[in-house]
This record gives structure tokens, sequence and C-alpha cells, in this order.
């Protein structure tokens, strides 16, 4: 075997099997032109050598970083305008192993997954070769974030490039997060070392995600290397036995307050207190970055999203929490699907989205759909076992499509386990203990939802949830405040309307359980991702009978 270092750079044309389905002749002329006319002259103008042709696909090899870079961005402007042929090209420093056969290697086995990440029409590379590039050239790439590819150990950044974007200054850059040390009001030992603590434990959580960069402030270089995206501030206080922390998130160019949180504990439980404050803001956080998520790529049209970006832009219409926003996703994530096959969060999130719409519409799932999204759900955890949603979203399946109560316990257990602070995993924990009968005990969890998510997009759902397993528990009066909540923040939903109705007339409230009724009557009986087709007992199935959308049997 021969063992050489180079610049590996990796193209494909985006949507090949598609189109050869389509029009056979027409797509072998376009890859026949872009062999001839595009790509691989422009290679070999610059020293490359072309080591392997894969239908619509190639592995070039460089001896320069420049030349492989300033190759892919070549091509890339030359087909800008190009009606049909839309490249995906990565390039990354690596070994590359050869033998008479084929080639292997680690470099290798890098460039073509990140390749699945790049943007269709654009260029990807790892910060192995980024670092590599001369300022001319680095200066046009934007931050990607860092992707856990398959079979490849440790996380690789990506910085990506666009012809469309070059001149915007990576407009469309991951975020980057730098945390400030947290002041401390208190001048004990104890409070600075528990702020310290703070801090850290929200860089070590916040870490774990991906489409982010996370920093500290105070390590060494970190102010003059970057540019952060967000700053998050705090301070820890105290006025008599009571402890405060108080965390602000917001904007680093212009000040704006994008989130903010205030966490109290006992002055004798700094520790605790940080514990709780960093979990709670764990979660928090991780909603306002994704809900903000969207911007940085709302200019760029679906065609030219990779695969991440396609999941980003599906992650803003999940927080929609209505069915059309579901459905909305679905495209989105078969594109993203169709991009990079193996991704655990793009199938996971597909799979997610199918289930929410048929117990939504109170619809089974066809019988070949339905065992696509539990061989998708089964794929995901293969492909990220420690991720809390991709494990979640298997547990939602096997309870409200396959109907598995105890693989569903597995699965929703383990998500809790991973990440207690994950809301997500606690309101689908919620829904779990209504499919058992444990009314009191749901009842519980998504009250104890309502106290530590007040900001959270499915707020409203978890009060409904609240007042849902009251009501099952025979215990209308307590439901009373939930369902009102619920209300006031949905008012235009028809089952929360009808669950009103319910509560008032369990309580005895016959005039507000008329007002309530007649509300709902005013309202389309069309799906609402609030009423879900959840597999209860028999004591609950005439409520959800009542809340089902129009046309649809429970």
């Amino acid at each position: 075997m021969k063992r050489r270092l180079a610049v590996i750079l990796m193209a494909d044309m985006v949507d090949y099997s598609a189109a050869m389905e389509i029009d056979q002749a027409g797509t072998i002329e376009l890859v026949r032109e872009l062999r001839e006319r595009w790509l691989e002259p422009e290679a070999a103008q610059r020293g490359g050598e072309v080591l392997k042709r894969m239908g619509d696909g190639w592995i070039i090899a460089f001896n320069s970083v420049t030349d492989a870079v300033e190759t892919a961005q070549a091509v890339q402007i030359a087909l800008a305008g190009h009606r049909n042929i839309r490249l995906r090209i990565a390039a990354h420093l690596g070994e590359i192993v050869e033998d008479e056969s084929d080639l292997y290697g680690t470099g290798v086995n890098i460039t073509a997954r990140l390749q699945t990440e790049a943007p269709p029409g654009g260029l990807m590379i790892s910060e192995d070769l980024l670092r590599q590039l001369d300022a001319r050239l680095a200066e046009g790439f934007g931050d990607a974030g860092s992707f856990e590819l398959k079979n490849i150990t440790r996380p690789v950044a990506g910085y990506q490039w666009r012809p469309t974007v070059q001149a915007e200054a990576a407009v469309d850059d991951v975020p980057t997060i730098a945390i400030e040390p947290i002041a401390v009001s208190l001048g004990t030992t104890e409070a600075a070392d528990a702020a310290a603590d703070l801090q850290e434990q929200i860089v070590h959580r916040l870490s774990r995600r991906t489409g982010i960069r996370v920093l500290a402030l105070d390590a060494p270089g970190a102010e003059s290397d970057t540019q952060p995206t967000y700053l998050l501030r705090g301070r820890l206080r105290a006025r008599g036995d009571t402890a405060k922390v108080a965390l602000t998130f917001v904007l680093a160019a212009s000040g704006a307050v994008v989130w903010s949180g205030a966490y109290e504990g006992r002055v004798d439980d700094l520790f605790g207190l940080s514990d709780t404050a960093a979990e709670r803001a764990d979660t928090e956080l991780r909603l306002a970055i994704n809900a903000h998520d969207g911007d940085r790529i709302a200019h760029l049209p679906e065609d030219a999203l990779s695969a991440s970006e396609l999941r980003v832009r599906a992650a803003r219409l999940f927080y929609e929490t209505t069915v059309e926003g579901f459905e909305k996703a679905c495209p989105l994530l078969e594109r993203a699907l169709r991009l990079a096959p193996d991704n655990a969060m793009s199938l996971a999130m597909w799979a997610n989205a199918q289930a929410r719409i048929a117990i939504s519409r109170f619809e089974e799932l066809a019988p070949e759909l339905s065992d696509l999204v539990m061989t998708r759900a089964n794929q995901a955890v293969q492909n990220a076992p420690r991720s809390d949603y991709v494990v979640l979203v298997r547990g939602i399946v096997r309870l409200c499509v396959t109907r598995d109560i105890e693989g569903a316990r597995r699965d929703i257990d383990r998500a809790v386990e991973i990440n207690p602070s994950f809301t997500y995993s606690r309101e689908w924990q919620g829904n779990l203990q209504l499919a058992l009968g444990a009314y009191d005990e749901a009842a519980l969890t998504f009250s104890d939802l309502c106290k530590i998510a007040e900001r959270d997009p499915y707020h409203a759902y978890f009060a409904y949830g609240a007042a849902f397993a009251l009501l099952l528990a025979k215990r209308p009066i307590d439901a009373l405040a939930f369902v009102e909540e619920a209300v006031h923040e949905r008012p235009n939903s028809r089952a929360v309307r009808l669950l009103q109705a319910q509560v008032a007339a369990q309580a005895g409230d016959a005039q507000s359980a008329a007002v309530a009724r007649a509300a709902a009557e005013d309202l389309p009986r069309t799906p609402d991702a609030f009423a879900m087709q959840l597999p209860l007992p028999e004591d609950g199935r005439s409520i959800l009978e009542m809340l089902a959308p129009e046309r649809a049997v429970v």
C-alpha cells in the first residue's frame, strides 16, 4: 500500500439519483459536461490528480491547499448560474492510503463525511485545512460548527463558503456564545468558587450541542481570537438568607437582550444554586438559541441550504407548535436526508414530524410509512445513541405509532437520564404517564414544567397537559388555573376551549362551561398540535374523541 499526505477534494452532484430517474440521458450528459468543461479542467490546471470517479462524484488530490480551494471556488463560481448543475464540494488535509483497487484512510473518510454537510453550490473545508490557508482565501469562509461524523472518533470543525455570500462577511456563521465570568457581590471564597463553578457548568452543557461554538471569555486568548454572536453575562448576589443568580443573554453587536433568567436559592447552599441555575439555564438557552438561529440563513433559498441549515429552518417550524409547522418541516428534512442520509438528527426530526402530524390528525400512519418512521427512528438511535432528542423521538414513535408502551418507557426514561433538564423529554414523560393511567403523576410532571419553563414555546401545552391530567384525575378545581393559562396563551385553539368547558363542567360551573363551549363552536374543527391521539386508558378516550378534529375517528 502507498501512503501520502495530500489535500483531498471530493465533489458530487446534488440530487443526482432523482435526476437519473427523470432523465437518464440528460443527466449523463451533465456529468460529462462537468468532467470535460468544468471540474476536471480546473483541477488539472492547478495540478489536481483525479484519483477516482464515482458516477456523479470525484476524488481529487492536490499538493497545495491554495490550489485545491481555488479549484473548488472557481468551479462553484462558474456554475452559480447553471440551471441544472449544483455541486457539493468538501476538502480536507489528510492521509490517503492507496492500493491497486481503492482508496482508504481517515483523511478520505473525513472528507467524505464533510461533503454530506457541504452547502449545495458551495464548499466545506475542515479546520485543519483552514489553518493552512492564507488570509485572502480564509476570509471568505464562515464557521459551520462542529460535526459528529459517522465512524470518526472526535467532532470535526467545518468552515463553509458560498459564492453568493462571500462578500457578506460570513453572514451564515454558526453562532458563537461567549460566557463571561459570573460577577460576585458576596465577598467570600465560597461565593467566588460557586460563581466559577456556574460558568464552567454552563460552558460544559452548551458545548455538548452541535451547531454552535462556546467559549469562556476568561480562557487564554479568547477575546482576541473571537468575535462572538452572543454574550452570556451573570451576577451572583444575596439578600439575607436568599442568594440569587441573574443571567442575561445579549447580542454582542447591539447589546439587545435575547433572554434573561433569574434563579434563587439559599446562601448556605451556593453550589446547590449553581447546579439549579446551570440546569435550568441550559434548557432555556437551548430554546433561545434555536428560536433565533434561523435568522442567519433567512436570506438563503431552500436549495442553497446545507443539511444542517435545513434542520435549523425545520426546527423553527417545530417551535410554531402547529400541525402546519410540522407539515412544512417534512420537505426540508427530506431534502436534508437526501444530502446526508445517515444524519441522526435529520432522521429523528423527520420521524418526530411524521408522528406528530398523524397523532394531531387522529390518523393511523399507512403501514409502509409507519415502518419507515420506525426504521428511521431506530437508525437515528444507532447513529447517535447518546443524544437526548434522538432517543426521545424513538420513544415518541413507539408510544404513538407502534403502541409499544414498554419500549417507549425505556426510551423516554433514557432520554430523561441523559439530560434531566431537557423539557421536551419531561413533556413526553408526562404523556407516557397519561398513557399508563398515572394521572396524578402526569399532572405533577406537567405542573412542574409550567414552573420551570415559562419561556418555552411549548409552555401553553404544558399547562394544557396539566389541566388534562387533573381532569382525568377527577381534580377539576386544581385544573382550573392551568386551563385558564392555556386559554390565555392559545385562545383560538378549539381543543383548549373544549378542555376548559369540560373542566368547568366537572367543577360544577355550568355557566363557564357553556361560555367555553360556545367559544369552541366558533372555532374550526381542524387538527391541533395540542390535542394528540395518545394511547390512553378507556376513561380518557371519550375526552379525546370530543377533542378530535373533523372526520377523525378515535
